[in-house]
């Protein structure tokens, strides 16, 4: 294999987290943009540029997730009280779904449906 790029300058990622969305027409790369607040880099995978930046939490990101189609990004921060969904490249915020506050949970999994409309989520209490 052949190194094509490398993304410079990442903040730390103990988790890991990334997500590359399975769209042909819109391949893009989402991954933290910051360890101290819920910021989403997004890079085009087939012209190999930064796209955008979302700020999407106040707290650091645990989840992302991509629609099938590869314009929506779903974010979850390590709080676990919100979890928003976003036009890419856009930045404008679709969805903000909410929880209570009285427990401490994690999410773990964000997932959309193939036709990109149910949005669902993994919460570990």
């Amino acid at each position: 294999m052949k190194i094509l790029h490398t993304i410079r300058d990442t903040p730390p990622n103990p988790r890991g987290l990334c997500a590359l969305s399975p769209s042909v027409d819109h391949c893009y790369v989402a991954y933290p943009g910051s360890s101290a607040v819920g910021e989403v880099q997004i890079f085009d995978a087939v012209h190999l540029n930064a796209k955008c930046v979302i700020s999407a939490h106040d707290a650091p990101l645990a989840a992302l997730a991509w629609s099938m189609c590869g314009r929506k990004l779903a974010t979850a921060s390590e709080r676990g009280t919100v979890i928003r969904v976003f036009s890419v490249p856009q930045r404008v915020k679709l969805h903000e779904f909410r929880r209570g506050v009285k427990r401490c949970v994690t999410i773990a999994c964000l997932a959309f449906s193939a036709c990109g409309t149910v949005f669902q989520g993994f919460v570990r209490v």
